[in-house]
C-alpha cells in the first residue's frame, strides 16, 4: 500500500488527498483565508474493521458507494470508502480508480483545481452482468462553529432519524425554510434530507464571512442528506453536505419508490462536482 498522500496545490489552495481509504480528501486548506474547511480527526484511520462506519468516522470528504445502511450484501456505508484506490499524478491533475468487488463498479476519479475550486470528474461503469440498483452520495465533513449557516435551494425538508439523530420529532415533510443555523455545541446531532432542489448548489456560510460551496450535476444527485454532529458522534463538530442518488435512506425504499440510481451491465455514469472555497 502507497503511505504517500498526493497534494493538489496552487495559490489558492492545498488540497491532500488519501487514496488508502477511497481516494478520501483529509485536508481542504484555503491559503488566502488561511482557514481549513474539514473537519477530519487522523487518530480515527487506518480503518480498524471491528467497528462500523460510525465507529470508524474520522471525517474529511470521503464518498458512499454502492449503499448507506448494510444491504443487498453490502457493507455497512458501502465498498468505497475502505477501499485502496490505485492514483497517479500528470501534469498537476490526480487520478485515482479500483473496482468494487462487491458490486463489480470500476469507480475513476480525475481531480484538478482551478483557482478556489477543487474539481472532481467521475467515471462510475457497471462491469457485472446484470443490473445494479445503488446509492451514491458524496460526503464532505466541513468543520462548523455556532453561527454557521446552511444554505440549500430546496422546496423540502424531512428528518431522516427522528427521535435520535434528527432533532425533528417527526418524519413528516415540511417546508423547508432556505436557510439552518449552527446552534451551539451541546452534544446534540441533526440529519435531514433535502428534496425538490431548485439548483445543485449546496452553500455554508462561516460567521467569518466565509464561503463554501458545492456545485453539483441535479441529473446525477436530486436530494441532498444533511447531517450534523455538535459533538456526539466522535466528538465530530461538524456539518456533512451530502449531494445524493437517492432519497430516502435504504436501496430497499428507494427502489420502492422508484428513485433508486441504477446501471444497467455495461452502463457508465458520469459527472463533475465542484467544491469551492470563497
Amino acid at each position: 500500500m502507497n503511505t504517500a498522500f498526493p497534494v493538489l496545490e496552487n495559490d489558492c489552495l492545498r488540497v491532500v488527498i488519501d487514496p488508502n481509504h477511497g481516494g478520501r480528501v483529509i485536508h481542504f486548506f484555503d491559503k488566502r483565508r488561511q482557514a481549513e474547511q474539514l473537519w477530519y480527526d487522523s487518530t480515527r484511520l487506518p480503518v480498524n474493521p471491528a467497528l462500523d462506519y460510525d465507529g470508524n468516522f474520522a471525517g474529511g470528504m470521503d464518498e458512499l458507494l454502492p449503499n448507506d445502511p448494510p444491504e443487498d450484501g453490502f457493507p455497512d456505508h458501502g465498498e468505497l470508502w475502505t477501499l485502496p484506490l490505485t492514483w497517479e499524478m500528470s501534469d498537476y491533475n490526480l487520478l485515482m480508480q479500483n473496482r468494487l468487488q462487491i458490486s463489480q463498479l470500476s469507480y475513476r476519479r480525475e481531480m484538478h483545481l482551478e483557482d478556489n475550486a477543487l474539481v472532481s470528474t467521475y467515471r462510475i461503469e457497471n462491469t457485472s452482468d446484470r443490473p445494479l440498483d445503488f446509492l451514491w452520495k458524496l460526503h464532505a465533513a466541513l468543520r462548523i462553529e455556532e453561527g454557521d449557516m446552511l444554505e440549500a435551494p430546496a422546496r423540502c425538508v424531512q428528518a431522516a432519524d427522528p427521535g435520535d439523530w434528527s432533532a425533528a420529532a417527526h418524519g413528516m415533510p415540511r417546508q423547508w425554510p432556505g436557510k439552518y443555523a449552527i446552534p451551539c455545541m451541546d452534544g446534540t446531532s441533526d440529519f435531514f434530507y433535502l428534496t425538490d432542489l431548485t439548483a445543485g448548489k449546496l452553500w455554508l456560510h462561516r460567521k467569518d464571512g466565509g464561503v463554501f460551496r458545492c456545485d453539483f450535476d441535479m441529473a446525477i444527485f436530486p436530494c441532498a442528506w444533511i447531517f450534523a454532529s455538535y459533538g456526539r458522534l466522535n466528538d465530530s463538530q461538524t456539518l456533512i453536505m451530502e449531494p445524493c442518488t437517492n432519497y430516502p435512506g435504504t436501496l430497499a425504499e428507494a427502489r420502492r419508490s422508484k428513485v433508486c440510481a441504477h446501471l444497467e451491465p455495461g452502463e457508465t455514469l458520469k459527472t463533475t462536482v465542484k467544491w469551492i472555497s470563497d
